[in-house]
């Protein structure tokens, strides 16, 4: 008989069995109306291993609404914005041993149901990153705002022209999960709705492999509307993007 150290066997039977440990981060900023919705759907799904929800300075009864679910909540003393929400949640999952981390907005916009899209694209696949879309889908032709699909439609052209015809059907959906890997190895240092950008392309350029899986998102239920602001977030995604694509210098070269 061969004996395998208990770290070993469970990375065979991870490797063999496509079984993946999921950790779900959630973050939120003043969702006293719409958090409680969504977070009862994501307690029904069963394939999640752990979630966190990083309350980023609410200043409504946000927390409440989450403690009343007891789940394990970190909590910001004044709002850093997404990225630092986002990056409270990467710190927190790296002191864990989870395979896998998802992103989820708070406001009900994503249906926790499609998580067991993110999950089975990585146990078929080989990506590194899968980013939800709403392109082309039924709520993407007739329910998204005109001028939110045009902001998303320039970001996509943005970093398919920088970045050597990348191609991120909806590079402004929050909707999206990681392999561990990918956080051991990039880092991101900004803190609005632009560190999803930066993220995207930082793993690009360090040779991640983007997937994206297709998604319904669900607008206007029960009056929810994004924290992205049209006037003063639109225009910081160009500017990360041309400023990583001056640092980075992807046509000096091609990804891994």
């Amino acid at each position: 008989l061969v004996f395998f150290p208990p770290a070993i066997f469970n990375l065979i039977n991870k490797i063999l069995m496509n079984i993946f440990s999921t950790m779900v981060i959630v973050p939120a900023f003043n969702e006293e109306d719409r958090i409680g919705k969504m977070l009862d759907e994501l307690i029904k799904y069963e394939n999640i291993n752990e979630i966190l929800i990083v309350n980023d300075g609410s200043t409504d009864n946000t927390l409440d609404e989450i403690k009343k679910r007891n789940l394990r909540v970190v909590s910001h003393s004044k709002n850093r914005g997404k990225g630092g929400a986002l990056r409270t949640g990467v710190k927190e999952f790296l002191q864990t041993e989870h395979d896998i981390i998802i992103f989820i907005d708070a406001d009900g916009q994503h249906d926790p149901k499609d998580i067991k899209k993110f999950q089975k694209k990585f146990e078929i696949g080989n990506d590194d990153i899968i980013i939800a879309s709403r392109f082309g889908t039924d709520q993407w032709i007739k329910k998204m705002p005109f001028l939110r699909k045009l902001s998303n439609l320039l970001s996509r052209f943005g970093i398919w022209i920088l970045f050597n015809r990348l191609t991120i059907e909806d590079p402004q959906n929050g909707y999206r999960a990681f392999r561990r890997e990918v956080f051991e190895n990039i880092s991101f240092h900004k803190n609005g709705y632009e560190a999803e950008t930066e993220i995207i392309i930082n793993s690009h350029m360090n040779g991640y492999k983007i997937g994206h899986v297709h998604i319904e998102t669900i607008y206007d239920a029960d009056g929810n509307s994004s924290k992205f602001s049209l006037l003063m977030d639109t225009w910081k995604i160009p500017n990360v993007m041309v400023r990583l694509f001056f640092k980075m210098k992807p046509f000096l070269k091609k990804s891994k």
